[in-house]
C-alpha cells in the first residue's frame, strides 16, 4: 500500500511559497491595500497553512484514489482546479466587484500551485517498504 510521499509535499509546499512570494510582490495596486501597507504576519501564516492543508488533501486523494497511472492523476489534479476553484472566478469578480483582470489574477496562484502539484505528486510517489514501522 502506498502512503503519502511527505518529502514531495514538503518540497511541493516549499514552492508554492516561493511562486507565492513572487506573486504577491507582483500584485497589481488596484489588489494591494490603499494605505500600502503589506498583509499582516498572522494573514500570511494562515495563507500558508491553507496552501498546506490543500496540499496534503490532494496527495491523500491521490493515495486513495490508487489509480494505474501518474497521467490520469496529473488530469485529477487539474480538473480539481478546473471545476473547483475555476467556477470561483465568476463569485469572486461579481461579489467583490473586481475587473476581470483582477480575479483572474487572485485564481492564477491557486493555477500555478495546481501545476507544481500535479507535475511533481504522481510522478514521486512513496515508496513501498517491506518493514512494517
Amino acid at each position: 500500500m502506498y502512503k503519502i510521499n511527505h518529502k514531495a509535499v514538503i518540497l511541493i509546499f516549499i514552492l508554492q511559497l516561493l511562486v507565492g512570494a513572487v506573486w504577491y510582490a507582483a500584485a497589481p495596486m488596484s489588489l494591494l491595500a490603499e494605505d500600502g501597507s503589506t498583509a499582516s504576519i498572522g494573514l500570511k501564516l494562515f495563507f500558508a497553512f491553507a496552501t498546506l492543508v490543500y496540499l496534503y488533501f490532494t496527495a491523500w486523494l491521490l493515495v486513495r484514489l490508487k489509480w494505474a497511472s501518474s497521467f490520469s492523476m496529473m488530469f485529477l489534479v487539474i480538473g480539481i482546479w478546473l471545476f473547483v476553484v475555476l467556477p470561483n472566478f465568476i463569485f469572486v469578480s461579481v461579489h467583490l466587484g473586481l475587473s476581470s483582470s483582477d480575479a483572474f489574477y487572485l485564481l492564477s496562484y491557486g493555477a500555478i500551485n495546481c501545476l507544481i502539484a500535479a507535475f511533481i505528486l504522481p510522478l514521486w510517489r512513496s515508496s513501498r517498504s517491506i518493514f512494517k514501522g
